[in-house]
């Protein structure tokens, strides 16, 4: 009675936890696809169990294995949710499809080993552990190497890739506590001949995603992502906060009224993120990027995106992708890419279509034409 009270408030835990997770889903730098597919699989997983010990009911036989066989996907989950973290991708690629090829062949072979070779099962508990324990490796290799490893400086930009960090370490750990109960608990089966299909202290694992489910919903930064009640430009720190009008608008056209306290909520992580695609993924380098693409890019609604050029901007679009480019432009110069390159060539690299507009902009923007600003650099750094 205890331990089914347990594994059902576990998965109502859960359910509640990917419905807030799954609201998160655009604008959140912790939330992916695979994560998703992780808290949905552990609440159905602890939900069912509670359901079934309180009201004892019978399982086909052949369903049983299906989700018992195939209940290895959720390993290479747990690698891809890490990898796109760190890459900051939120969608499935095509490349990460072939993570799941080994346990789709291990859940159909399972089936034929069962029916033809039963005394081949007891290898199947070992190869299990294995798909467990070779992506908790992956796992642990990806972080470290592209996350752990790299310092980071104190400078206030840094603070939203440090709580990323923490809650990566976190959220590691957990996945080595649940594997680590797994694996011991399978070859505890082997030894003492019980085969509980790894159900044997199960309730350690519902404790240990309790409170990862508890994290997730009373921490801060996972819900609101620490922007909106601290200052904005020392926590997001906007290049461009001079573009932006951060306060709430007083007049909005009512068919805009809809947006406004969607928008609002998510105001200052949509403003860090158009910056971050424009200044550090070089997005506007495409000259023919539009205010939909970006949109598709930041994935976020196009209407979104709309509504804070219209109400929180000082510039339009097009006036924004112009200036980012010829602030993409002098970094190029600054980096001497006029010594081997020309202007055209230089035009073309930050996102302009033709010389004549990047000439124009450029004067506009620093107040100098492309060549007396290379001069004025080049002295410059003669003279320090």
């Amino acid at each position: 009675m205890f331990l089914s009270l347990v594994f059902f408030v576990t998965g109502l835990l859960g359910f509640l936890t990917f419905t807030v997770v799954a609201a998160q889903y655009q604008w959140n730098r912790k939330v992916n696809i695979y994560l998703l597919i992780l808290l949905l699989a552990a609440s159905f997983r602890f939900f069912f169990n509670g359901i079934h010990i309180l009201i004892p009911f019978p399982i086909d036989e052949n369903i049983g294995m299906f989700f018992r066989s195939f209940g290895c996907a959720v390993f290479p989950c747990i690698y891809l949710y890490f990898k796109n973290l760190i890459e900051d991708k939120k969608k499935p690629s095509h490349v990460d499809l072939f993570h799941f090829v080994v346990p789709l062949l291990f859940g159909c072979s399972i089936f034929w080993i069962r029916e033809y070779a039963p005394f081949l099962v007891l290898y199947y508990y070992f190869l299990f552990a294995g798909i467990a324990l070779f992506y908790l490796f992956l796992s642990y290799v990806v972080l470290k190497d592209k996350f752990w490893t790299q310092e980071l400086q104190g400078s206030s930009d840094n603070q939203q890739e440090l709580l990323i960090r923490n809650w990566a370490f976190f959220f590691f750990v957990v996945c080595v506590l649940i594997i680590l109960r797994l694996v011991i608990t399978l070859f505890f089966d082997l030894w003492v001949a019980t085969y509980s299909d790894g159900e044997t202290c199960l309730w350690i694992t519902a404790v240990v995603a309790s409170v990862l489910f508890f994290k997730i919903l009373l921490t801060d930064e996972n819900l609101l992502h620490l922007a909106v009640k601290r200052d904005v430009k020392v926590k997001l720190a906007l290049v461009f906060d001079d573009f932006w009008i951060l306060s709430k608008p007083v007049s909005v056209d009512t068919e805009d009224l809809k947006l406004k306290y969607i928008v609002e909520t998510k105001l200052l992580i949509y403003l860090q993120e158009m910056e971050r695609m424009a200044l550090k993924q070089l997005y506007f380098r495409t000259p023919s990027v539009s205010l939909s693409d970006f949109a598709v890019k930041l994935d976020i609604p196009k209407s979104h995106l709309i509504y804070i050029f219209k109400y929180h901007a000082n510039v339009s679009f097009v006036e924004f992708k112009r200036i980012v480019q010829i602030y993409d432009s002098i970094d190029l110069i600054d980096e001497g890419y006029l010594q081997s390159k020309t202007l055209q060539s230089l035009s073309k690299k930050a996102g302009f279509s033709s010389y004549d507009p990047f000439l124009i902009s450029f004067k506009e923007v620093t107040g100098v034409i492309p060549q007396e600003y290379e001069k004025i650099n080049y002295n410059g750094f003669k003279s320090d």
